[in-house]
């Protein structure tokens, strides 16, 4: 299955940070099972645990208040692209792919 770009970049969050599916579920704002379905793309996260990830994020220390709203923004810009009409979609999608996104917990590129 062909993950949304949502759901990969939250996988990419997690493996940045060194965390298994297990862990992120043990923090309390997710369970495991709702964790692994958001990152197979079987279910899509609600704005309020976007929010709560970014702001754990913080609370960690992994990013700074700066770093954690744009964290935020482009997740949820990613969550509402999904629901564009397939065309849209992907136009969008593509658009995405061609932005220089700073690096905030990002897996790097491979060559």
């Amino acid at each position: 299955m062909r993950l949304k770009l949502l759901n990969k970049r939250l996988r990419d969050l997690r493996v940045s940070l060194g965390l298994s599916q297990e862990a992120m579920g043990s923090y309390g704002f997710i369970s495991t099972p709702g964790w692994v379905k958001i990152e197979n793309a079987t279910r899509n996260p609600s704005d309020e645990l976007i929010s709560t990830l970014c702001d754990w994020l913080a609370k960690e220390g992994h990013v700074d208040a700066g770093q954690k709203q744009a964290l935020l923004e482009e997740l949820l810009c990613l969550k509402y692209v999904n629901s564009l009409s397939s065309f849209v979609s992907r136009l969008a999608s593509d658009y995405y792919k061609t932005l220089v996104i700073p690096n905030i917990l990002r897996l790097p590129e491979k060559a």
